[in-house]
């Protein structure tokens, strides 16, 4: 949904003092104060490729996959076709031998695309799309559809497991509660799948962990951690050597390196943003800045996907670090 006041916001890469952090986060937030930003100039990246919007009408995730070198998932979002097509970075389509003009990706059987937001493969080589875009914060069907990885050169057809998810801390759905429980982004890190929200009321993202019930046929949303984000999240990936977490905005990126378990002095599983944090403010073309996808093409590369349809490679050596100022942090 395009949003002229958020475009001139994100194209020029403006934005007020950040405030505190909101009263429903206030306990899971990170101070911006923790990390010292580099004072730089916005990069600028040329497009690279362009997608068949015939196939793929509004690019809305993107993911590498684990088992096809050089392939990557797409997929468009809300009342799109329930279809998941097969790329290279160049944005050309792969399809199965003998397929014709009418081809349009896979079908994935017996679902709606209500609102697909963004696509990841687990440690399983599952793929997992997550049909949770929630501008509005009202909707009960929230779900995750996960199906073993397709092979791009022979499947037409993949059959969904349907996962009922909903967040732990929404229990009022009215409008009081507007733009808080979005969420467009997916990622998997140590057998565990997280979401970052996209708040459209402010700056803040919160990070929450699934946490599956018993027989792992329905889902919760547990809260982790918060911090200013400086712009709405819409995607977020690991590299390929486990080792990096990329989180995309409309007009930033940051990369934190993830935690291991050596450096975890506080037990448990440490949150996937704890590690190291690097941050670069993106300036895409003002007719092109609705970026909805990242997907790393190697640990030093990333294929960044727009709604309009057009690709962007950034090269990852150019984010400096956003240093910590003191201590770990309560994160």
């Amino acid at each position: 949904m395009a949003i002229t006041l958020l475009a001139v916001v994100f194209a020029s890469g403006c934005r007020p003092t950040p405030p505190p952090p909101p009263a429903d986060i206030a306990d899971l937030a990170i101070p911006l104060e923790y990390f010292s930003k580099p004072e730089i100039q916005p990069l600028t990246p040329e497009p690279s490729a362009k997608l068949d919007r015939r196939l793929v009408p509004e690019c809305s995730g993107l993911v590498a996959s684990r088992k096809f070198p050089g392939i990557f998932w797409t997929h468009s979002d809300s009342d799109a076709p329930a279809t998941l097509v097969p790329i290279r970075a160049d944005g050309t389509v792969v399809k199965p031998s003998g397929a014709g003009a009418d081809y349009i990706g896979v079908k994935i059987a017996g679902v709606k695309n209500i609102d697909w937001e963004a696509v990841t493969i687990d440690g399983r080589g599952r793929i997992i799309i997550a049909d949770i875009g929630n501008n509005n914060s009202d909707r009960k069907d929230l779900r995750l559809l996960v199906f073993p990885e397709p092979d791009p050169s022979r499947d037409t057809v993949a059959t969904p497991q349907i996962i009922p998810v909903r967040y732990r801390d929404q229990t009022d759905f009215s409008k009081k509660n507007r733009k808080i429980y979005d969420s467009e982004s997916i990622f998997t890190w140590r057998g565990s799948v997280y979401v970052f929200t996209k708040r459209w009321s402010d700056f803040w993202t919160v990070l929450y962990r699934l946490q599956m019930d018993a027989d792992n046929r329905t889902g919760v949303f547990v809260p982790v951690s918060a911090f200013d984000v400086q712009g709405l999240v819409t995607d977020a990936e690991v590299s390929p050597d486990g080792r990096q977490l990329a989180v995309l905005t409309y007009h930033n990126v940051w990369l934190f390196t993830l935690p291991t378990a050596a450096n975890n002095k506080n037990g448990g599983s440490p949150s996937p943003i704890s590690g190291t944090a690097h941050y670069y403010p993106v300036q895409f073309p003002l007719d092109k800045w609705q970026v909805e996808g990242i997907s790393f093409i190697d640990n030093k590369h990333v294929l960044i996907g727009s709604e309009q349809g057009v690709l962007f490679i950034l090269d990852l050596s150019e984010i400096p670090e956003a240093k910590r100022k003191r201590g770990n942090g309560s994160f």
